[in-house]
């Protein structure tokens, strides 16, 4: 994973990105993520605990469902940020959450990003903010053979790649527009930046598309409703 976010970024002209873990509690089902194992495989060059952005909401089970452990850290957090970006390199803060928002519910990350915004706004600070791999949607032609084509007309949930991704398909935005072609047929399906699975690169294929026969463009509307939903469009300081 961390190989292919450094390729992105390195395609965007950027070095090597510091994630930082905004997490309160670290033990999780995923092995990579339970416990220091990611902040083990990275080092602490790469890795950043900020416990002090966590939701402390995970602990208590009381109260409202956001309540970040010491809000103040957000002036620590930009800091980092911007002597990252003398360096020529980003800082992705995660939590366990897929989505910003999701069916109603909201991640304690938007809050983060909140207060970061009060922040950068208040010292004055250009930034901006976005869910990485970041972008606008795009329109993908993919020529599959006839097999794939079939499974993902009839509701498969992953278009193989391959072997290999390049950093184009790596970095894909989130609701991208893929048109698969195959044997004079076109289909399209809303995806996400190419992920490992079962040995090879594949793009995700998002639920809740239009009706399979709509054109492309109630797909590029749709898109635009997921992102707005999901909380993927980027904000600015």
């Amino acid at each position: 994973m961390t190989e292919a976010v450094d390729a992105v970024e390195k395609s965007r002209g950027f070095k090597p990105p510091t994630f930082v873990d905004i997490r309160v509690r670290r033990s999780v089902r995923a092995a990579g993520f339970n416990g220091p194992s990611f902040e083990k495989l990275l080092g602490t060059k790469r890795h950043v605990w900020m416990k002090s952005l966590g939701n402390n909401f995970i602990e208590t089970r009381e109260g409202p469902p956001i309540q970040i452990a010491d809000p103040k850290a957000a002036k620590d957090l930009l800091q980092l940020a911007k002597t990252h970006a003398l360096e020529g390199r980003r800082l992705i803060y995660f939590c366990s959450c897929q989505w910003p928002r999701f069916e109603g519910k909201v991640c304690h990350r938007v809050e983060v990003t909140r207060l970061l915004l009060k922040v950068a706004k208040d010292e004055g600070s250009p930034v901006e903010f976005v869910e990485w791999p970041g972008g606008q949607s795009k329109r993908v032609p993919l020529k599959v053979a006839p097999e794939i084509f079939r499974a993902v007309r009839k509701g498969g949930k992953t278009i193989p790649l391959g072997k290999k991704a390049d950093a184009e398909m790596l970095g894909l935005p989130w609701c991208s527009v893929a048109t698969l072609h195959s044997d004079g047929e076109s289909i399209h399906r809303l995806v996400g930046p190419a992920v490992r699975s079962k040995g090879q690169w594949c793009l995700p294929v998002l639920d809740g598309c239009p009706e399979p026969n709509a054109g492309i463009a109630g797909f590029d509307k749709q898109a635009e409703k997921f992102r707005r939903d999901l909380g993927l469009e980027s904000v600015e300081a």
